[in-house]
């Protein structure tokens, strides 16, 4: 079982080499204020680390828009337009995917980008996330013209194309197959050490950033623990950056 110890000598050779590792944190299903959110953008304004807020546009309230009126650290990024599943009978849920024309795929993701600017001006990042974490191959060609720069799913993230980079996340702290709870510290240290060995031996790009999912209004005391022990080990070591998610657009 992997423990705090091997992330941090993980890290130390990260520090030996001089070398630094990227983390973001990307939380999805925002639509509202509430306890929850508060919660979340509290924590990391105590860890001091930028937040991307992937919102349903279709679901948006005000109450959200003010919530996020004194966040500086709180990026909005737009999730799909209703969180709406369109897939064939038998397949997984996805709101993008081939079973719908791509004129009114891309019509819909222009729609949540205009909804949500309209809302939240120039805080909102034209980055897609698409509900489930998966869409249509042709999606990157549908966003580029719907005036997006970048996607967010999940795994390890493709190379840019169609005007689109990538960036993902790899480290869900909710295990939604089983408890719907909190994943095993150990199973999700494994993980964090896995992606920082990858990136740091030259079997990943060692500039893509680590992404961590979370979803505040599925968060029980379990989840909101894990979360807390990941950022507490994490967002004060030296070998750690956690830029602003607009910049994650520039890479």
């Amino acid at each position: 079982m992997t423990s705090w110890t091997a992330v941090n000598e993980e890290l130390a050779r990260w520090t030996d080499l001089g070398l630094r590792c990227t983390f973001w944190l990307r939380d999805d299903d925002a639509v509202a204020a509430g306890p929850q959110l508060d919660r979340l953008l509290n924590r990391c304004t105590q860890a001091g680390i930028p937040l991307g807020l992937a919102v349903i546009p279709a679901d948006t309230e005000r109450s959200l828009a003010d919530a996020l009126a004194e966040q500086p650290h709180a990026t909005v990024l737009v999730h799909g337009w209703a969180h709406a599943d369109h897939a064939a009978p038998g397949k997984k849920k996805c709101e993008f995917g081939p079973e719908r024309p791509p004129e009114l795929r891309r019509a819909e993701a222009e729609r949540g980008l205009s909804v949500l600017r309209a809302l939240f001006g120039n805080r909102v990042l034209p980055l897609f996330v698409p509900p489930w974490n998966r869409m249509a191959p042709d999606m990157p060609a549908c966003l580029s013209a719907a005036g997006y720069r970048a996607v967010s799913a999940f795994g390890p993230s493709p190379a840019p194309r169609d005007g689109i980079a990538w960036i993902n996340t790899h480290l869900d702290l909710i295990d939604w197959r089983g408890s719907r709870s909190a994943v095993p510290l150990d199973a999700l240290l494994d993980l964090l050490c896995r992606e920082l060995r990858e990136r740091r031996e030259g079997q990943r790009d060692p500039h893509e950033p680590i992404g961590l999912l979370t979803h505040h209004r599925a968060h029980d005391e379990a989840i909101w623990d894990l979360l807390d022990r990941l950022l507490d080990g994490l967002a004060g070591h030296p070998a750690v950056e956690w830029p602003a998610v607009g910049t994650l657009c520039r890479t």
